[in-house]
């Protein structure tokens, strides 16, 4: 995959001026997919200290039950004249309604951007390099329950019924008939 066009490309520009915990990029298509980027300024929880990098499904709340992407990735940093300052290690993970986001979270320590000359203009360059990424509709491998006419997996039922026991009126009131709607209103409430 080295010699290949990235995926996507992000630039920041006042890299150190951004406040705040997360930037994200724009969404992008690669291999049929929609993507986008999420970098965490400070780390990711236990990576503080740390620039944290994850890809992340973009419309993942509204993919079918049971949907699956299977992707080979990776990171590259660059300087603001296309110099690459790191590059992360070949990422092959699956991509799920369980884990819509996969990546780097510690990807490289935040030390290294006070260095003198290491960005050139207070602007950074992030490449993504992304093989693969067809949707696999995996709905029939994974048995999906009707519960009060949320479709949600044998393993989400416990939670499921945590949750409508201490929030009933989620279960009587919310009434949407498209399944979509359901499909992506549980999986927001299964985070």
């Amino acid at each position: 995959m080295s010699n290949r066009k990235p995926s996507f490309r992000f630039e920041i520009d006042n890299f150190s001026e951004k406040k705040g915990h997360i930037i994200s990029s724009n969404t992008f298509k690669s291999g049929g997919c929609e993507w986008f980027l999420a970098v965490y300024l400070k780390g990711d929880r236990l990576a503080d200290g740390h620039l944290s990098l994850y890809l992340q499904v973009a419309n993942d709340t509204t993919l079918q039950p049971g949907w699956k992407r299977s992707i080979n990735f990776y990171f590259v940093l660059l300087n603001q004249s296309g110099k690459e300052l790191y590059k992360t290690g070949l990422g092959q993970k699956s991509f799920c309604a369980e884990n819509p986001a996969w990546g780097f979270q510690k990807a490289l320590p935040l030390s290294k951007f006070q260095e003198e000359g290491f960005l050139e203009k207070d602007k950074l360059i992030i490449e993504v390099y992304i093989n693969g990424g067809e949707v696999e509709d995996v709905s029939n491998k994974k048995k999906t329950v009707d519960i009060n006419g949320f479709q949600v997996f044998a393993s989400q039922v416990t939670k499921v019924g945590k949750i409508f026991t201490e929030h009933p009126d989620i279960a009587l009131d919310f009434k949407p008939t498209k399944q979509e709607v359901k499909t992506a209103y549980m999986n927001v409430l299964l985070r």
